[in-house]
């Protein structure tokens, strides 16, 4: 799994020059190092993201439909220079629990950057277990007094999932952010309400990883304005009326005059983070919904 901040140098039309967030990740679903025969029946994904640090926590349950079986599983760390900018730092500590106990996660090196926490696990002719991986890692943006004021580009790795056997039963995913003022969310079918995103997918075969994309200005100001440490301190900002409406208006008023960012933001900071450029048509959707979501805010506002 990776939470990751990677730094570029931006060359942008002047409009976007003084616009200079940076990509950031959070992991991947944890998956199988060699071919197996199990499946994961279910994943229940939640994902805080706060000032400093995001929280992860993947409860996935795995089902065996054949005879008993051993695997190992694991998700990828970084050391020296990439450690934070493209997978977690290995030195950030994680919990693993199979079944309700705690195993020990070793490390592996398996590039000279790129190493991996595995597990050994064993499921017997017909079981099921449930797996659950969470740890809270850092925002690492050395441009900004506030990591994530910085953001660019937000994403978990969803498409590690398609390594167990079959599709995912049922996924669910809970992204709870500081960002409401968006030009982009993945994958589609999402439900956007103030400061939360969720998702229910069935029998997906994910395509898509979670990517959630802020407007460069506009969104990160707007994430200033509302405050808050946390995720959660934002929400209850958000329920109390805690902010301005003005403020919630002019990141409206951004969205509604974001042709530029479409145009040279997303190409821009998708390459940086190494992700296709996303779809136009589903660029204008995300602003439609941000669009209504702020509507909500300033309804709601009491200054």
């Amino acid at each position: 799994m990776r939470l990751a901040l990677v730094l570029a140098a931006l060359a942008l039309a002047p409009s976007l020059a003084v616009a200079d967030p940076h990509p950031m990740s959070s992991g991947a679903t944890p998956a199988p190092t060699t071919d197996a025969q199990v499946a994961m029946s279910a994943e229940t994904l939640a994902i805080a993201i706060d000032q400093r640090a995001a929280t992860v926590k993947a409860a996935v349950t795995l089902a065996n439909p054949g005879p008993a079986t051993k695997l190992v599983v694991g998700f990828p760390c970084a050391v020296g220079e990439d450690a934070g900018a493209i997978d977690v730092p290995c030195k950030i500590p994680l919990t693993v629990t199979v079944g309700g106990k705690r195993v020990k996660a070793t490390k592996r090196k398996t590039s000279k950057t790129v190493h991996h926490w595995t597990w050994p696990m064993k499921l017997a002719a017909g079981a099921s277990v449930e797996l659950v991986v969470s740890y809270r890692a850092p925002l690492v943006n050395e441009r900004y007094g506030v990591p994530a004021y910085g953001m660019g580009l937000f994403t978990y790795r969803l498409t590690t999932g398609a390594r167990w056997a079959g599709p995912i039963g049922t996924l669910r995913i809970t992204v709870d952010h500081l960002h409401d003022a968006l030009l982009y969310v993945a994958p589609a079918g999402g439900v956007r309400t103030p400061g939360r995103i969720t998702w229910q997918l069935d029998g997906v075969e994910p395509v898509e990883e979670v990517v959630l994309i802020p407007a460069p200005m506009a969104g990160n100001r707007l994430a200033q304005q509302i405050g808050g440490r946390t995720a959660a301190e934002a929400a209850a900002r958000i329920a109390a009326g805690d902010y301005r409406r003005a403020d919630v208006e002019a990141a409206i008023a951004a969205l509604r005059a974001s042709d530029a960012e479409l145009d040279q933001w997303l190409p821009t900071i998708s390459r940086v983070a190494g992700l296709a450029t996303p779809p136009t048509d589903r660029a204008r959707a995300t602003i439609a919904e941000s669009i209504a979501v702020l509507a909500q805010l300033a309804a709601g506002a009491k200054r």
